[in-house]
């Protein structure tokens, strides 16, 4: 990372980014301060002080970290999307389309996000400036903040000086590009271990304050409300950050696809979301009132509707990954096919209706009878990307339509990307591993959270008793009488479980961020994770007021 670059992409200079934007803005939460010391100088005692005072440094840290976070950002988007990049490249280059209409026609593709405007920047270079391809490259190259896309263009502009033919160059990257994502891929993977064991450690030592919050009313007398809204508040906060932590160093691949088309099974799964909340409220009007049911039972069952919605998406999302299982052979399939045919992708496609494809064969056949109506080949290709559920479909099939359109060699388009995909989904299962591991983790995590807190509360029930059945003398300040004056158990046992529905939900959501899937599918492992916390918050105050006879 150098200042050149790093401005570069904010589109200031160093100069004009600190008179026109940080300078500004740390003024601006200066004269904020003293117009708030000015106006109402009352307020302005203990923590509202510091709170005021501290405005300008805040702003001095947002002046110093944009620059930072966009360079990250655009460094994350080029190489989260330069697999799909170099299979679009080599794809179109099989049509001999010259090579600065190729860079024009990838720079158009707003799916490669910031790697689109890279492209952009290089074919404005040669087509405004009159910049050789090397040269633009190579310009680039030293401004862009990815270094496997660096490495790329400047790879890219020895071959153009060597007078190698840009398809023989792109053909040979595939493997080139495609080895350092994996190695990208893998790492961040790595970090996913790291997460692990890091919201591990954290929620061992949330568990001991959360455990100190519980016992010190009976010994102290500090308010009990406090002290366990205090502890709720904090296991949301460093578990939030923690899965945003997650989200920021897990490959940005996700499952399901992002076309504007609503499916049948779309469709289901997001009317089932109101229908399981409406269940939800149903289920909870009779539960808050019977009071033979425990508290930690409560819950759980109020949440249990929710599991329908997560079932459907659960279903669904298996479906797709079975999809993208037989996707590599179909496209091979037909790409060969149509090559052998003289690039008719519309007989290839009518031969392969007889193949099976396991899961993929009635969207192959749906495929088939879009195309086949001749409105919009292009289009076709969406709606059997949106039929599937699946991003990966959506991007190659995508890229496979342009391929051929365009008269590219159908034969080796339906190689490259069938490499490619199958690279991509074995990557894909490395991640489904880990988040299975994951998963045992989080059961047990939560369980023993709630063995721990709740063998607490029977501690505290016991103190309580013994304080309320004792008359202290005057004389001891030790500070017992809240014993005395007694506490609501049932409410400590009521915020614990707040408590662990909100560790069970983020749980669930960092889940999902690990493996990619969708957020409906959240529900199934929110509401076990929560029945889980429910009985084992039940059975371990059983338990313990067996052993320290509790009453």
């Amino acid at each position: 990372m150098n200042k050149e670059t790093l401005f570069h992409l904010v589109g200031m200079s160093e100069k004009d980014y600190i008179l026109k934007f940080a300078l500004p803005l740390v003024a601006l939460g200066v004269v904020f301060a003293l117009i708030i010391s000015f106006v109402a100088p009352d307020i302005i005692t203990g923590s509202v002080k510091l709170i005021v005072y501290a405005i300008p440094l805040v702003m001095l840290v947002v002046a110093v970290m944009y620059p930072l976070t966009v360079y990250n950002n655009t460094k994350a988007s080029i190489d989260n999307n330069m697999h799909y990049y170099i299979t679009h490249l080599g794809v179109l280059s099989t049509s001999q389309m010259p090579r600065k209409d190729l860079l024009q026609a990838v720079s158009k593709m707003e799916s490669y996000e910031a790697l689109a405007d890279e492209t952009a920047k290089v074919y404005m270079l040669m087509n405004d400036w009159n910049l050789s391809l090397a040269q633009a490259c190579r310009f680039i190259a030293r401004r862009t903040p990815s270094e496997i896309f660096a490495d790329f263009l400047d790879r890219l502009a020895h071959a153009v000086d060597a007078g190698q033919k840009i398809d023989e160059f792109l053909e040979s990257e595939q493997v080139v590009v495609m080895n350092e994502f994996e190695t990208l891929y893998k790492s961040a993977l790595t970090s996913i271990d790291n997460i692990k064991e890091t919201f591990v450690s954290m929620n061992m030592a949330l568990i001991f304050l959360t455990s100190f919050a519980i016992i010190m009313p009976v010994i102290t007398g500090m308010n009990p409300v406090l002290l366990m809204g205090g502890s709720v508040f904090m296991f949301a906060m460093v578990e939030s950050l923690m899965v945003y932590s997650a989200k920021s160093l897990v490959p940005r691949d996700k499952i399901w696809h992002s076309v504007d088309i609503d499916t049948d099974a779309y469709i289901k799964i997001k009317k089932s979301f109101p229908i399981s909340i409406a269940a939800c409220m149903l289920v909870s009007i009779p539960v808050i009132f019977l009071t033979n049911i425990p508290i930690t039972i409560k819950f759980p069952i109020i949440f249990t509707p929710l599991i329908y919605t997560g079932w459907l998406a659960r279903t669904e999302e298996n479906l797709i990954k079975r999809k993208d299982d037989n996707f590599a052979s179909f496209i091979r399939s037909l790409g060969a096919s149509a090559g052998a045919k003289g690039g008719l992708i519309n007989d290839s496609l009518k031969q392969l209706t007889n193949h099976d494809f396991g899961p993929l064969t009635t969207d192959v056949t749906h495929l088939y009878k879009r195309i086949n109506t001749r409105i919009n080949k292009m289009k076709s290709w969406d709606y059997f990307a949106a039929w599937t559920g699946s991003s990966l479909i959506q991007r190659y099939g995508t890229i496979f339509a342009e391929g051929t359109h365009i008269g590219g060699k159908p034969e080796v388009i339906g190689q490259i990307i069938g490499n490619n995909f199958m690279r991509i989904v074995s990557l894909r299962k490395l991640r489904y591993t880990s988040s299975s591991s994951l998963v045992g983790i989080l059961y047990g995590l939560t369980g023993g959270i709630a063995l721990t807190l709740f063998i607490s509360v029977s501690v505290v029930n016991l103190l309580n008793t013994i304080f309320s059945d004792t008359d202290f003398p005057t004389e001891i300040g030790l500070g017992l009488g809240p014993g005395a004056a007694g506490i609501d158990i049932s409410m400590i046992i009521t915020m614990l479980m707040i408590l662990m529905m909100i560790h069970s939900l983020l749980s669930s959501i960092l889940l999902r961020i690990v493996d990619g899937g969708h957020i409906f599918n959240i529900y199934i492992h929110f509401v076990g994770l929560l029945w889980t916390a429910g009985i084992s918050a039940e059975m371990s105050m059983k338990i313990a007021d067996s052993l320290i006879g509790a009453v």
